[in-house]
């Protein structure tokens, strides 16, 4: 696949949030009609504004789409994917939520699923390869 960065030139950078709960379940959201990814799963975050941190993204994006307070942990992967239209550059953190009642302003479903079972989801192409190593990151525990 040719690298889009020099062909579009248009690369998007992304927050995304890992949150688990005390039964190691993940929240994953479903997005709406719309785009390339339209009814997959993905983690909740969004696109980072000019001069913005990758950690406020994640927090504006998290009070803006699920209407939650979130505290941003450690980074647990970076990956960069290429679409048709544009280049993804992704960071994921581990995320807590601090307060609220999730609601979805944005995406058409949530769903806490046991780590486990991840897989059994179709995610958006560059989710992927961490839904691998959550799944990965289980086994080890073990």
């Amino acid at each position: 696949m040719p690298d889009l960065r020099k062909t579009t030139g248009r690369q998007i950078e992304v927050s995304a949030a890992i949150f688990s709960n005390e039964r190691d379940e993940i929240l994953i959201c479903r997005r709406g009609p719309g785009g390339n990814c339209a009814f997959l799963w993905e983690f909740p975050g969004g696109k980072r504004e000019p001069g913005e941190s990758f950690e406020n993204c994640l927090i504006r994006e998290c009070r803006e789409e699920l209407e939650v307070e979130i505290e941003v942990g450690e980074l647990f992967m970076r990956t960069d994917y290429d679409y048709p239209e544009y280049s993804v550059r992704l960071l994921f953190f581990k995320a807590k939520i601090r307060s609220g009642v999730l609601k979805m302003d944005v995406h058409s479903a949530t769903q806490w699923v046991p780590r486990g079972e991840l897989g059994r989801y179709e995610f958006c192409p560059a989710d992927r390869d961490v839904v691998k190593k959550l799944a990965q990151e289980k086994r080890s525990a073990r």
